[in-house]
């Protein structure tokens, strides 16, 4: 293999926009969505997570990422997978239908783009115009709403730190998604700033609507199902 290749390929997993930076916005997103430490200490597995979730945003689509001009791209079920382990293990186990609901709501518009847009590569999803790149604000939308449901960011019966890297990892997905095409131009500092100020816009929502989310997270979470059957229409019209 092409050393440089591989030197790209752990710059983008180690550093950014993986472990290193997707950590310290996890951090940050842990002060301004106010969320509250857990009722135990975070278990080795737990701690294994959050370095894990940080580790795969090395696979996002952000411009100026070392991955980016790579010849092989990145395929959507490899970091829909990592979420999706980051969600079972890092969060509580209870999975009411609500749970499922939103789990479903933001999944499907996903699978949406990829049927469209005739590939799992998130670089050529992100990057598609027509009917994917007018779906696509509406799955980011359907995503952003169903993370209260499914990451549950204020329940103490899992760590602080697996609920943090879980709506940074979500958060910052949801950003290359929406930002890669106007983005493209931009510098890797300034893609940098910019994600990490709009997670925390969306961890700081989060933070003000706590008491409102711990009651009514689960319609939230349905609410989600709204824009994911948009996402799906504006795809597949």
């Amino acid at each position: 293999m092409n050393p440089l290749a591989v030197l790209s390929a752990v710059v983008g997993v180690a550093i950014f926009p993986g472990a290193a930076y997707a950590g310290l916005v996890a951090a940050l997103v842990a002060l301004a969505g106010r969320i509250p430490a857990g009722l135990r200490p975070a278990q080795l597995d737990e701690l294994m997570v959050a370095v894990g979730l940080s580790a795969a945003c090395g696979l996002l689509v952000f411009p100026g990422s070392p991955l980016f001009g790579l010849p092989t791209g990145v395929s959507l079920v490899v970091f829909v997978t990592a979420l999706a382990a980051g969600i079972a293990w890092g969060s509580a186990e209870r999975w009411p239908w609500q749970r499922l609901a939103a789990g479903v709501a933001a999944v499907a518009p996903l699978l949406g783009l990829a049927s469209v847009a005739m590939t799992l590569d998130l670089r050529t999803i992100a990057a598609a115009g027509g009917s994917v790149g007018a779906a696509r604000p509406w799955a980011v939308a359907a995503i952003l709403l169903a993370v209260p449901a499914l990451v549950r960011p204020f329940d103490p019966h899992a760590a602080r730190v697996g609920r943090a890297a879980l709506v940074a990892a979500i958060g910052l997905a949801c950003f290359s998604l929406a930002g890669f095409a106007p983005l493209a131009s931009f510098s890797a500092p300034v893609v940098a700033a910019l994600g990490a100020l709009a997670v925390l816009a969306y961890a700081g929502l989060i933070g003000v609507g706590r008491r409102l989310l711990v009651v009514a997270g689960p319609a939230v979470g349905l609410l989600a199902l709204v824009p994911a059957a948009v996402s799906l229409v504006v795809a597949l019209h």
